[in-house]
């Protein structure tokens, strides 16, 4: 059984089909920024041509080359914080 998800704000819910590559085209506007995400989660992910549904991933806000993520790109994928309550 896989732990409860948690909200976090840069976050994206890893679905079928799904590559760094991809992820890092709809976020940074080009996939050869892969490598900002698998340093972001190396320690989930052993081998970065093979990532699986479910994984939660974290997303930084900006690429090593300073392109800031677009998190609206991912639509229903991203996850937020919950808002908080006093």
């Amino acid at each position: 059984v896989a732990p409860k998800l948690e909200h976090a704000d840069g976050a994206v819910i890893i679905r079928r089909n799904d590559t760094l590559w991809r992820i890092s085209r709809r976020v940074y506007g080009h996939g050869t920024r892969f490598s900002t995400l698998y340093l972001a989660n190396k320690d989930q992910i052993r081998d970065p041509d093979r990532i699986w549904p479910g994984q939660v991933f974290k997303v930084p806000s900006t690429s090593k080359e300073g392109e800031a993520a677009d998190m609206r790109a991912m639509g229903e994928q991203m996850t937020a914080a919950p808002p908080k309550t006093e």
